[in-house]
């Protein structure tokens, strides 16, 4: 054991835990403003809801680019498979956001509906994953010495 190995960092790195931050709680505040919509019928919720699902979308596909480049640079590592399933989660999260965008796109009362609910949810649900792949040891193989 180094010196140095108490501070060795286990995480992600602080700019891709700042960026992940942001779909995570882009995604959530577009969950919420779905199920508001749902119950008052007021339009300009589903406006919220499109523009909070393009920044999640944006800050997304940063999150994507640096969970592939992670992956290519990593692969000979320990933890590729944390890596992999992290990189296939997050794409994942941006292909059912996009989906969930086309979903909101359309015009005035069927935006949101059923659809558009659940694909907001499964959304989250991907968004918190991924959140809790990066930030723990989930699927890592550490060996005990």
């Amino acid at each position: 054991m180094t010196a140095d190995a108490p501070y060795a960092r286990s995480g992600p790195h602080p700019l891709h835990a700042i960026l992940l931050g942001f779909p995570i709680t882009l995604f959530s505040a577009n969950l919420v403003t779905d199920v508001t919509y749902l119950r008052t019928e007021e339009i300009q919720w589903t406006n919220f809801s499109a523009w909070l699902n393009a920044g999640g979308m944006v800050f997304a596909g940063l999150v994507l680019l640096w969970a592939l480049v992670s992956l290519f640079l990593g692969l000979a590592s320990a933890d590729r498979l944390r890596r992999l399933i992290y990189a296939g989660v997050v794409a994942l999260m941006c292909i059912v956001g996009l989906i969930n965008a086309f979903q909101h796109s359309r015009d005035g009362w069927s935006s949101v509906g059923t659809v558009g609910l659940l694909l907001s949810i499964v959304t989250v649900i991907l968004a918190f994953a991924a959140g809790v792949i990066v930030h723990t040891r989930i699927f890592s193989r550490e060996v005990v010495r």
